[in-house]
């Protein structure tokens, strides 16, 4: 049984994470991922800092193959515009007006084949007075709000991992599947749009749609104290969060749990509007008493109870939960002549279409007499333009 995405072609011109993320996440659901790189190293993730062979180019590449390209040569744009061709989707994260400049922009390539979806993911928009400025995940986040939401201002900082590059993939991701849909019914590709500050901003709808309603500005605390969520740390020094949200047997619950159920009827706490209003007080009072025992102990007493509650796992604690190792979300992907790449899986599940185990994050240029070869390369005519620099 092949994946939803079985027979779909894409064309990746991508460096880093949004454009990379977007693609590995088709590749998840079965699509053939080309990786088009820069015969100079390639997707810098390759190498980064750190040397060959890292992490971080894993996590945004297993399941793909990869070809070699300098697209500023002539004979390198004819061998694209050749992959072109029969390809159903190229998706890119360059600066705008690169591609243009290359002539690999949609307009240069929508002659050569019609039913080509073309997704550009940028960090603005392609047009606008900021377009032209360098965009990498900090600045998507700060433009789009989300480190205002994030931040500390008493100590600013950003902290947590790379929101805008990773939904501004999402975004494009989906772009491309619903274009994939529009064009089984009319034939025709079509060129998609999206931006890691729009991504952002729309993954913000709901304290944006908020603030727009109410000239309020949320801020860290907003949503924690309006849906009722704290965190504590215990007396192993592990830490726990729960979320009362409305009912107010949840916070019944941790009354009891606490070993207080005083504190229910208590005039500071009684209601969710007064909790709210005393969310500070709340959350120090409850954290002394959350001091005086580990969490293992806290964690019994809530489930007894039947409070929305989770222990906050590091990576380390994460892979040994029971019930992730249930979810089976750990996958291994193992490679020729390399250690074995532990990873997570994509985490949706189809019945008829099952998603496909991810081979290995590919070699530069591992895929090279695959794709150029039908082109009309062969061994020897690829030596040579691996010897001009071309591939």
């Amino acid at each position: 049984m092949k994946g939803a995405l079985d027979g779909v072609r894409v064309l990746e011109l991508g460096n880093f994470i949004s454009g990379p993320y977007a693609a590995v996440l088709l590749a998840d659901m079965g699509a053939e991922v080309v990786k088009v790189e820069n015969p100079k190293g390639g997707d810098p993730f390759r190498g980064w800092d750190l040397g060959g062979d890292q992490p971080n180019f894993w996590s945004y590449n297993r399941g793909k193959k990869s070809v070699t390209l300098n697209l500023q040569a002539a004979e390198g744009r004819e061998l694209f515009y050749g992959l072109c061709k029969k390809a159903d989707v190229v998706l890119e994260n360059y600066r705008p007006g690169v591609t243009k400049k290359l002539a690999i922009d949609y307009e240069s390539l929508r002659p050569l084949n019609e039913r080509l979806i073309y997704c550009s993911i940028t960090g603005m928009g392609a047009t606008g007075p900021y377009a032209h400025r360098p965009a990498y995940d900090t600045v998507g986040q700060g433009l789009g709000g989300m480190l205002s939401l994030l931040m500390d201002r008493e100590n600013p900082r950003p902290i947590g991992p790379a929101y805008a590059d990773c939904l501004g993939g999402v975004f494009g991701a989906m772009a491309v599947l619903g274009a994939l849909c529009a064009r089984a019914k009319t034939g025709r590709g079509q060129y998609v749009e999206t931006s890691m500050a729009g991504a952002v901003l729309a993954f913000l709808n709901a304290p944006a749609t908020e603030y727009l309603a109410t000239g309020k500005i949320p801020g860290p605390t907003s949503r924690p104290r309006n849906s009722q969520t704290y965190a504590f740390a215990c007396s192993d020094g592990r830490l726990l969060a729960i979320h009362l949200s409305s009912p107010p047997k949840f916070w019944e619950g941790l009354c009891k749990a606490a070993g207080h159920p005083e504190l229910i009827e208590d005039a500071r706490f009684k209601t969710r509007t007064e909790r709210r209003g005393n969310y500070e007080e709340l959350q120090r009072v409850l954290g002394a008493i959350m001091k005086e025992q580990p969490r293992a102990y806290w964690l019994e007493r809530l489930e007894a109870e039947d409070v929305p509650y989770t222990p906050v796992y590091d990576m380390a604690e994460l892979f040994e939960d029971p019930h992730i190792r249930h979810m089976d979300m750990e996958i291994r992907i193992e490679r020729e002549n390399k250690p074995a790449i532990r990873t997570v899986r994509f985490p949706v599940d189809y019945s008829e279409t099952k998603i496909p185990h991810p081979a290995p994050p590919p070699e530069l240029g591992e895929h090279n007499l695959e794709f150029f070869k039908p082109l009309g390369r062969d061994e020897k005519g690829l030596a040579e333009l691996k010897e001009k620099g071309v591939i």
